[in-house]
């Protein structure tokens, strides 16, 4: 941590944070509150970034588009997760065999194949 790092701290669980702002936040995280609320329906949300993300759902807003095809998304990490039918990248490998996934989800239930879990 460098010197001035993490000078507002977390009475609850001891975690620190470089502001104000950030600390409230993650305060959130020990209670209940949800104060960012849905003009839509009745949603709420601790933290606003979930609620503008949310809030897309009734605007239709796809704000990531594909640059290979006319598909778009409400939000990066589903291009990103898109954007691997079209590079064929596989990134999550079996560690029993030699099959890979593009998603972290397909190797998990893959893996069970392995161990018999259901």
């Amino acid at each position: 941590m460098h010197t001035g790092e993490g000078c507002f701290s977390c009475v609850q669980c001891n975690a620190s944070f470089v502001t104000k702002y950030d600390l409230n936040q993650h305060m959130r995280s020990h209670t209940e509150e949800r104060p960012f609320l849905c003009v839509h329906c009745n949603a709420s949300f601790k933290v606003k970034k979930n609620l503008l993300r949310h809030v897309r759902i009734h605007t239709g807003e796809r704000s990531f588009a594909c640059d290979h095809c006319d598909a778009s998304f409400l939000t990066k990490y589903y291009l990103t997760l898109h954007m691997r039918s079209h590079t064929g990248e596989r990134p999550f490998s079996c560690v029993h065999c030699n099959a890979s996934f593009s998603r972290k989800e397909s190797l998990v239930l893959h893996i069970r194949t392995h161990t018999g879990e259901r």
